[in-house]
């Protein structure tokens, strides 16, 4: 008797598998308070909106999007999802650099504190500039 297979799950699978495929691995963030500090000390390489902070070292990442600067939780997920986009992409530039994104200027002065699309085009620019470089 032939065994029946159910193809929207193995479908679903696939998916998965694909999806999880275009991730970070877990092993490249940053988590140790003093290391991501001592990052911080460096100094900065300053785009309209962002900071980014390096340092000679293994590869890893750290992403810091304060409240303070971004209220919505819906645009600081989505501020760090762009940028972990732009370190995925552009990872073999930063090989050998522990990095920090850091947000620096509020976002949506003026739109009651919503990121709009213009804001959210700049801010990509930056990223893919910026991070590309390996600065």
């Amino acid at each position: 008797m032939p065994r029946v297979v159910n193809a929207s799950l193995f479908k679903q699978q696939q998916e998965k598998d694909r999806k999880a495929s275009n991730q970070l691995a877990r092993s490249f963030s940053l988590s140790d308070a003093n290391l991501i500090r001592s990052i911080l000390a460096q100094k900065p390489s300053n785009t309209k909106h962002l900071a980014i902070h390096t340092l000679a070292g293994e590869s890893g990442i750290a992403l810091t999007v304060p409240k303070k600067l971004a209220k919505r939780a819906i645009d600081r997920n989505r501020i760090k999802r762009l940028m972990r986009e732009s370190y995925r992409q552009n990872l073999l530039n930063l090989e050998g650099q522990l990095v920090v994104l850091r947000l620096r200027k509020k976002i949506g002065e003026s739109s009651s504190g919503k990121l709009r699309e213009r804001e959210r085009r700049q801010i990509k620019e930056q990223l893919f500039n910026q991070v590309s470089l390996g600065k």
